[in-house]
């Protein structure tokens, strides 16, 4: 032992001089060596040490440094051994930091991948796609041909690209009579299909089919979908397709129009298809371009084909709200048609017909980039480069097929666009978490090492007493900090890269996308910088702890080590620099330089991302300063807790409880801490989240009004269309109610403009002028979206009915951003007034009419209509009556029923479920026929409009319940640490009160009652902090949009925290103390700690 001293100092005894037998640091060997010649002090210091470090053997010192730091780690591995809780906890806290930080900024680095498949679901899996346009608007095709040719100019790059003839077809089938179930796709004449019965009127070649109407009872109509499935293979364009390349004459049919139609696979349907829009070139080279008879009866083709399989999913083929539709394959498809056309058709021309060419005439061609290529652009977290770079390769590929002849849609980075904040909203919050997990492991790694400085004060003494320098001690504490890294960094990312195969498997099964096997590279080294910083960090407060450590109080074991009451005492002139001084003044740096320079210039520049970060790191701050000022009262409520929940104990009881929480105040501080920033922290950003989420639903809420709407489709919602939805809902027990929007007044032909301005035309604003039926808002909508910022409600109780009143003939309902442009005297609502100007086309010339009107009422936001006190939204909505609607139109629009409705809103009765809104859509598609087309009119609904943001948040719930438990757990290893020490460093108390009969279960009753004080007042601090941070959040949410977003507390999340903390006060004070009481009480008194 003496030997591994001697090397452990690194010194060796001196044989020679006056000091014989002293200890000689490495440093003073190096002096000494430096000393060896006889030369006179008036050598210069430099060139001593030069001579000194020449005559320096690195071999003996390297070998001298291998064993001192051999025996470092030997003594830590002892210490390690002796205890091993402490050991484990260090260990497992670094390991859950290294192992959350490598899994979080991997899945983060990936998560556009999940915007990208959710872009791919809602637009179809390409990046862009081109239709004629521009300058061809008459052109109805593209020649591929031309279109491949032209690409392969730019390289390999750029030939992942597919063309598709689309057409708007009639799907039609029935059971009887038997000319329409003996159909076949078997060559035959279908003459009784083109022609009509003897002395009949029917129509039989045109598109509305009348004589296979006669024949057939069921006839939806359906948009077919030629593809060329090996072309869109090699692009990946439906990579969950799974059907391969579909046979001449063989149809897959969408699963709803099957079921419309009562449809089953093999069975044989006919498609009426009007041929002339999409093969008028083709319909050209064959001499019969023109309409006259006969050629006008060629160009509708009815067609048999025999449903290959039922679809219910587009596969990514289309978008994700398409239905009724019906894909067939590009080859042999002129063939098949030709064999049906019209039986007068002649034969020569039947040839060429089928043996044309189908890609000359598509509809539209789709472009992807190259696989690899793809998923690095949108492997990227900021949109802006996402945008970038697609924007780059789209312009190179609309240059090189002439940008001025086709119409372009990147429907994949339009919807990245509208979810970018989304996107910057979660890597902020996981950025967070990071630095919170971060902040808490550094804090426990401090207290762990701390404690076991404070309970090993004995041992540092001795080994101070034998010769241990200064910086040896240092480097002791540091290895002992390295030995928890080290383990934990190596088994973190272990676990880490085994859990991300686990979801990259998950992941690209769900996602039908490839993704990495490695874990991120910036993972890889946030993790192991964070692994190794994290020991250095909570290592500083323990070293200078062990440096001020005084020899005689180390080496006293006659004293207990706790300390109620301690002196400090200060030298006036002492010249230390005040550690918390220094961080406080950088703090308050930093948060001037981002108020003064960075908000602004977020502000200027757009950058939302910047943007978001600050009012993060504000309320961050804001959490923690609430944390350090709620420490104040952490007595106060420790003595409140203590007599509320045991009074029932006897006053001594209670008494040793207080104490002992003074007593080991110091070192409880740090699991207070832990604990109440750990539960802020959590309760803030689970409520931000749910803030979110909630924000989604609440917009879609507002945006639709009710629980469902209807719109135009194929037609617009006007009422011929509307009549027929009414004789639905009237007859469905799930409706309570519905009311009408009308279109605004520009959409109608003739007029131009509609502005509100005031009476001086001082100031002008665009509108949207609206038409609503008395009870919208009344009976239909949520009034709850309605904020009111001046309204005369001494008439009737509904706004949209004090529209309907005699005396509200000129009134308008408008945003209150309007009010507070246009108006002079806001307490006289009645005598305001402004004017509408309209643009309105008469005989070739724009005519500018003027209509005075008076505000019935200003709105700070409403339901369906779009109306807010903010400049943000500059063109808003303004709500009329019907009648005023008709004046306003100077005449374009001359009655009711020229009305053409915007919105219909319905109001369903509560319960009612997806189930139900589909039966309404199934009802009102049938009323529809069969003179009008099923798809005449369309339909939204609450509940599928907000699914998206429903599944998010269930996701992103799992995650916090992770994040809680990871964060509650390092909680419980602080606590676990700090209350072992209390147990062990009072064992001379402990020992006096059993000499004195106090029995064990009391005295551990004592300890688990502290534990679980503690534990309750730091998480009432934490829950009360969290819950006012995440307040403020909340109405500064409903400053910006003018919704009416509730306060959730998260109670499921508070209960479950308040269990965890009960048992984890348990868990952490048994242990300890039945161990200890194990021994008899001479031996508890013998503990030297």
């Amino acid at each position: 032992l003496k030997l591994q001293f001697l090397y452990f100092i690194g010194t060796e005894m001196s044989s020679q001089g006056p000091g014989a037998g002293r200890l000689l640091s490495l440093k003073e060997q190096i002096a000494q060596a430096g000393d060896s010649d006889e030369e006179t002090e008036d050598v210069p210091k430099m060139e001593r040490f030069k001579r000194a470090v020449s005559e320096f053997d690195a071999k003996q010192s390297f070998l001298a440094l291998k064993y001192k730091y051999g025996v470092f780690v030997d003594f830590t591995w002892r210490e390690m051994r002796k205890r091993k809780v402490s050991y484990c906890l260090g260990t497992c806290s670094c390991f859950l930091v290294v192992f959350t930080v490598a899994l979080l900024i991997t899945t983060l680095a990936n998560m556009p991948i999940v915007f990208l498949r959710l872009a791919e679901v809602e637009n179809g899996e390409r990046d862009l796609f081109v239709t004629p346009g521009s300058e061809m608007t008459n052109s109805r095709t593209l020649d591929y041909r031309i279109f491949s040719n032209s690409l392969a100019q730019l390289g390999d790059e750029y030939s992942y690209h597919s063309p598709r003839f689309e057409l708007f077809t009639r799907a039609i089938y029935a059971a009887a009579p038997a000319q329409c179930t003996n159909i076949t796709t078997e060559t035959q004449p279908l003459n009784w299909a083109y022609t009509p019965p003897v002395n009949s009127n029917l129509n039989c070649s045109n598109f509305l089919s009348e004589c296979v109407a006669q024949y057939c009872n069921g006839i939806e109509d359906t948009e077919l979908h030629v593809i060329d499935t090996a072309r869109e293979d090699r692009m990946g364009f439906g990579r969950d397709w799974g059907y391969g390349t579909l046979p001449p004459g063989n149809a897959l049919v969408e699963s709803g129009l099957a079921r419309l139609l009562g449809l089953n696979k093999g069975d044989t349907i006919l498609l009426v298809m009007n041929l002339a829009p999409q093969l008028v070139g083709l319909y050209n080279e064959l001499g019969m371009s023109n309409d006259e008879w006969p050629y006008a009866e060629y160009k509708t083709a009815i067609v048999p084909v025999t449903i290959f399989d039922l679809i219910s999913d587009v596969k990514g083929k289309l978008a994700n709200n398409a239905d009724r539709f019906i894909f067939m394959e590009q080859q042999g498809f002129l063939q098949h048609v030709s064999s049906y056309l019209h039986p007068d058709f002649p034969d020569d021309k039947r040839t060429a017909f089928a043996q044309a060419d189908l890609t000359r005439f598509s509809s539209k061609i789709s472009i992807n980039m190259a696989p690899d290529t793809r998923r690095a652009t949108y492997l990227e977290s900021n949109y802006d480069t996402i945008q970038d770079s697609v924007v780059a390769w789209s312009a190179d590929v609309l240059f090189q097929i002439g940008f001025n002849q086709v119409t372009a849609e990147a429907g994949v980075l339009e919807f990245m666009r509208t979810v970018r904040f989304f996107t910057l909203f979660l890597g902020l919050i996981i950025s967070l978490v990071i630095v919170v997990l971060i902040a808490l492991a550094i804090v426990l790694i401090y207290s762990l090492l701390m404690i076991n400085v404070e309970t090993r004060t004995f041992e540092l003494g001795v080994l101070r007493m034998v010769g241990m320098q200064r910086s040896d001690l240092v480097q002791l504490v540091l290895t002992q900090a390295f030995l928890y890294a080290l383990p934990a960094w190596a088994l973190g990312l272990s676990i880490a890269f085994a859990i991300w195969l686990v979801l990259r498997s998950l992941m690209t099964s769900l996602l039908l996308v490839s993704l990495p096997v490695n874990l991120d590279a910036f993972a890889v080294g946030m993790a192991t910088l964070v692994g190794l910083v994290m020991p250095l960090i909570a290592s500083i407060a323990p070293i200078r702890h062990a440096l001020g450590l005084n020899l005689q109080d180390s080496l006293d074991t006659n004293h207990s080590k706790v300390k109620a009451v301690t002196f400090t005492f200060e030298r006036s002139e002492g010249s230390t620099v005040s550690i918390p001084v220094i961080v406080l003044g950088i703090a308050l740096t930093l948060f001037g330089f981002l108020i003064y320079y960075a908000f602004p210039l977020a502000l200027l520049t757009f950058n939302i991302q910047l943007l978001f970060y600050i009012f993060f790191g504000i309320l961050l701050g804001m959490l923690f300063g609430l944390i350090l000022l709620s420490l104040n009262f952490e007595h106060i409520l420790e003595k409140t807790l203590t007599t509320v929940f045991f009074f029932w104990h006897n006053y001594a009881v209670r008494q040793l409880i207080l104490k002992n929480l003074v007593s080991h105040r110091q070192r409880n501080r740090k699991t207070t801490l832990m604990y109440a920033a750990s539960l802020g922290f959590i309760i803030w950003i689970n409520v931000s989240w749910s803030l979110q989420i909630e924000t989604v639903k609440y917009q879609q809420m507002q945006r639709l009004g009710g629980s469902m709407t209807i719109e135009g489709g194929r037609l617009p919602l006007n009422w011929r269309t509307a009549e027929r939805v009414e004789s639905v809902l009237s007859n469905t027990s799930t409706v309570e109610d519905w009311g009408y929007v009308g279109t605004r007044l520009e959409d109608y032909s003739g007029i131009d403009d509609e502005d509100l301005t005031s009476v001086g035309r001082y100031k002008e604003f665009p509108v949207r002028t609206k038409a609503v039926s008395p009870n919208l808002w009344g009976t239909v909508t949520d009034n709850s979206f309605m904020n009111v910022h001046e309204s005369n409600g001494s008439h009737v109780s509904s706004l949209s009915n004090q529209l309907y009143t005699r005396w509200s003939t000129d009134r308008a309902v408008i945003g209150s951003l309007y009010w507070n442009q246009v108006s002079h005297d806001r307490l006289e609502l009645e005598k305001e007034g402004f004017l509408f100007r309209m643009t309105v086309e008469d005989q070739g010339d724009d005519v500018e009419i003027l209509t005075p009107a008076r505000a019935s009422a200003a709105l700070d936001s409403a339901p369906v209509l779009g109306m807010s006190q903010f400049p943000a939204r500059l063109v808003q909505d303004v709500a009329v009556s019907i009648p005023t609607y008709l004046a306003l139109s100077s005449g374009k629009v001359k009655s009711v029923d020229e009305i053409e409705y915007w919105r219909l809103v319905v109001k369903l009765r509560d319960g009612w479920s997806e189930n139900d809104v589909e039966a309404i859509d199934v009802a009102i598609s049938k009323a529809m026929l069969p003179d009008l087309p099923s798809e005449a009119v369309s339909s939204k609904n609450l509940l599928t409009e907000t699914a998206s943001a429903r599944t998010a948040g269930n996701i992103l719930t799992l995650f916090f319940m992770v994040i809680t438990m990871i964060a509650m757990t390092m909680c419980f290893f602080s606590l676990m640490a700090s209350m072992y020490t209390n147990i062990y460093e009072q064992s001379k108390e402990i020992g006096i009160l059993r000499s004195l009969g106090v029995s064990t279960f009391t005295t551990k009753q004592l300890y688990i009652y502290e534990a679980f004080v503690l534990v309750t007042a730091a998480s009432i601090m934490g829950f009360f902090v969290g819950t006012l941070v995440a307040y403020t959040m909340v109405i500064q949410r409903q400053l910006f949009l003018q919704l009416p977003i509730a306060f959730q507390f998260p109670f499921q999340l508070f209960l479950f925290v308040v269990l965890l903390a009960f048992l984890f006060a348990i868990i952490s004070s048994y242990g300890p103390a039945t161990a200890l009481l194990k021994l008899s009480v001479v031996s508890i008194l013998r503990r030297t700690s």
